[in-house]
């Protein structure tokens, strides 16, 4: 039985040609700012201006149609160098987004025929998307019950021009969905849609942000760059169609750009960014209807991958270029395959765990418990103390005394936990009155010695909920939490005539007990690697340009986490500022000298997205020290899927696999079984460090099986991971120390 490994990438049939484009050189005074980030902005608004395709190598300014030098309302000027042919291998960049400019071009053409009519298949906006939906009968367009939501299929590709002078083209399908309603028709319907996600869809650029304000002045009124916003687009732009016919009297939108930066719009050119929960609550029926064709295995997304190839056929403007149909060889792009095996795990008494028997845990015990009895604090709605009462008593019956539901359990070891079945209080509250969860939660973070709060909140997250005053209001106490929906807590109170539902529950709770008073459920048996200290970061953005670094997660060489430690201070950007590196990586050594009585001697910091931070203060800060370091970038949203090729059959591939070179590799980290649609690989790329990559993408995998709050598996190395839930739930986490106690959980 042969199987092969592949990536979700088509190659051109042939090296790309060169062709001739207009080049211009950018000017600016502006010489304090990076310059590489100016003539990107740039090419932005030059594009915004011009329906020609507009280009740059962060020199000059390429243009497949010669363009007017003046640009309105920008702080920079072009000058023209004429038309030029350009070598395709010293301007890969350009003819990587010349490609993906003349493919989009080519499927604006495209239409489909149903029921004797055609349609265009494609909107070619900022993105390229298709209402029409490949199914077993062939395109299908599918509408909810008001016909005011559409699914659509959005295209995410790139093109990348390889060093034999082939384009490679990397697809990547998702579900979107579209509104035929308007900012403004929510206007006159007397909706408000300040706070709301919205997308611009007259822009040519990706323009997607939050609605702040809705004017108190219109369209025809004076602006600060053009004499109004009908005259933007009427004079500048050339898009009177657009306005021409919409009324004068519409008022001037409003919306922050994720960039930071807020612009007016016409309302009428903004539509709602809809996501699945959200068309879930809309409209329900529609929501499952359409669940099989959102989630995709491999087979069926690489159907449409070729598809979408033929749609795009030949590029006649750059000597008919065309792509193959089949997925091309690792080795065309540069790449080794492997299969990393799944780790062996170990539990409480010594005992194994093999991955994906996690739940055998509770049969052998915990490789750590709490030092100390656990002492617990109760917090309900008032007229739900039998609730309580119930969630208690199946956790404590469970964790002390290995039962379920009053019996003893055979897969139950006794003594999982030490809980103090007394509770040190017990407080009630008002459901609906925010004051009231504040005065509660207030009375008992002043009860000393509290390991862990037990609390029963309303279903869901509402934002005028108990849930978030709660977390925070113990976090500033350094009090974890436990929070259980009243969903949840129901299921216990009516116990036996549930069956064993809440058997499921009761493994993630006390789970979730043991992690947030610093107990540890299993560790790795044996980690690949000379590595004393794995150290995870990321990067919260709280709101536009405010930004905190995560926090340095620090594991030891089994994966046994030693800290967590959110620094104090906030910054401006993403890049980490060397102030706050050398907070956290003290905090790390500190935290590490206390345990082992020693500094480690090789730390694996895995950073979550790009590291863009200071090389030289790494540098210099652990070569002092004599400390050996590798950073590994972990990100997750990438372009394109792993597929296995066996017997001719396309399928997904199982955990593990991996393909790499010796800096960077894509690693599949979850298995599909029983599961729809097609796992997510992560992209590991090596910045600095001399450890193999085939090492690190053992690590990572390995990582990945080691969360502690439940027995399912997340798709990031727990380094990763917990930074990034610490980002998500910030306001949940004590700052300025190190902590072993997972609140964030």
């Amino acid at each position: 039985m042969s199987k092969e490994l592949k990536m979700e990438v088509f190659a051109s049939k042939e090296p790309v040609k060169s062709v001739r484009l207009h080049v211009y050189e950018f000017h600016t005074s502006e010489l304090y700012e990076n310059k590489y980030r100016l003539i990107r902005s740039a090419a932005w608004k030059i594009r915004n201006v011009n329906a020609c395709g507009v280009f740059e190598d962060g020199s000059y300014i390429y243009t497949t149609e010669k363009i007017s030098e003046e640009i309105p309302n920008v702080n920079f000027r072009l000058t023209y160098l004429g038309e030029q042919e350009l070598s395709v291998l010293e301007h890969k960049k350009v003819y990587s987004e010349l490609i993906k400019h003349w493919i989009i071009q080519k499927l604006r053409t495209v239409k489909i025929q149903k029921n004797s009519k055609e349609y265009y298949k494609y909107a070619c906006r900022s993105n390229v998307t298709s209402r029409w939906i490949q199914t077993e009968k062939g395109f299908q367009t599918f509408y909810s019950g008001n016909r005011q939501i559409s699914l659509e299929r959005k295209y995410n590709f790139t093109v990348k021009i390889l060093d034999d002078g082939k384009a490679y083209l990397k697809i990547d399908t998702s579900s979107v969905f579209s509104s035929n309603q308007t900012v403004y028709d929510y206007i006159t319907q007397g909706m408000n849609p300040i706070g709301m996600e919205v997308k611009n869809e007259w822009g040519k650029n990706n323009q997607t942000g939050i609605l702040t304000e809705i004017c108190d002045y219109t369209v025809v009124d004076k602006i600060d760059f053009a004499d109004s916003l009908k005259a933007y687009y009427t004079d500048m732009k050339k898009e009177g169609y657009r306005v021409e016919n919409l009324p004068d009297q519409t008022p001037v939108v409003r919306v922050e750009l994720q960039a930071g930066k807020i612009y007016p719009y016409y309302p009428q050119a903004l539509k709602p960014v809809l996501t699945r929960e959200k068309v879930g609550q809309i409209d329900a029926r529609f929501s499952m209807a359409i669940e099989k064709y959102i989630k995709r295995d491999m087979i069926t997304r690489i159907e449409l991958d070729k598809d979408f190839i033929r749609d795009i056929g030949s590029i006649t403007r750059l000597g008919d270029l065309e792509f193959e149909n089949d997925m091309c060889n690792i080795k065309e792009l540069g790449y080794l395959k492997g299969k990393v095996e799944s780790p062996a795990l170990t539990c409480g008494q010594g005992k194994r765990l093999r991955c994906g028997e996690e739940f055998k845990v509770f049969n052998y015990g915990f490789y750590q418990k709490p030092d100390e009895k656990i002492k617990i604090g109760y917090i309900y709605p008032k007229n739900t103390v039998d609730l309580i009462k119930a969630v208690v008593n199946g956790i404590c019956e469970f964790a002390a005394y290995g039962k379920y539901q009053g019996e003893k359990d055979a897969y139950i070891i006794p003594g999982l936990l030490d809980i103090q079945m007394k509770p040190m209080i017990k407080e009630e509250y008002e459901l609906g009155d925010i004051t009231d969860y504040k005065r509660a939660a207030q009375r008992l973070r002043k009860v000393e010695g509290i390991d862990i709060v037990i609390g029963i909140v309303p279903d869901g997250m509402d934002e005028d909920g108990p849930y978030n005053p709660f977390k925070t209001i113990w976090a500033e106490a350094n009090i974890p939490s436990q929070m259980i929906s009243m969903k949840t807590a129901q299921l216990f109170y009516r116990g036996k005539r549930e069956g064993n539902k809440s058997k499921y529950y009761l493994h993630n709770i006390v789970l979730g007990i043991l992690g947030k008073t610093g107990g540890i459920p299993w560790v790795i048996k044996e980690m690949p690697g000379n590595v004393d200290c794995f150290v995870g970061l990321d990067v919260a953005t709280l709101e536009k340009g405010i930004h905190y670094p995560a926090c340095s997660v620090v594991f030891d060489k089994s994966g046994r986490l030693l800290g967590f430690y959110k620094p104090k201070s906030a910054q401006r950007g993403e890049k980490i500022e060397t102030r706050i590196l050398q907070d956290i990586f003290d905090q790390v050594l500190l935290s590490y000298e206390e345990k082992f009585g020693e500094r480690p001697k090789n730390i694996m910091i895995h950073r979550d997205g790009f590291s863009n931070e200071n090389d030289a203060w790494y540098e210099k800060y652990f070569g002092a020290k004599g400390i050996t370091y590798t950073i590994v970038e972990v990100r997750k949203n990438i372009s394109s899927k792993l597929a296995i090729i066996e017997d001719g059959v396309i399928k997904n591939p199982e955990m593990g696999y991996c393909i790499y070179n010796s800096n960077k590799g894509y690693l599949v980290t979850t298995n599909m079984k029983n599961k729809k649609g097609s796992p997510n690989p992560l992209l590991i790329e090596k910045k600095s460090g001399d450890v193999p990559m085939t090492i690190i993408l053992k690590q990572v995998l390995y990582l990945s099986q080691l969360h502690v709050g439940s027995t399912q598996k997340m798709r990031l190395p727990i380094t990763t991971g917990y930074a990034d839930k610490i980002c998500k739930n910030r306001e949940f986490v004590p700052e300025g120390k190190m902590d072993n106690r997972l609140f964030f959980l």
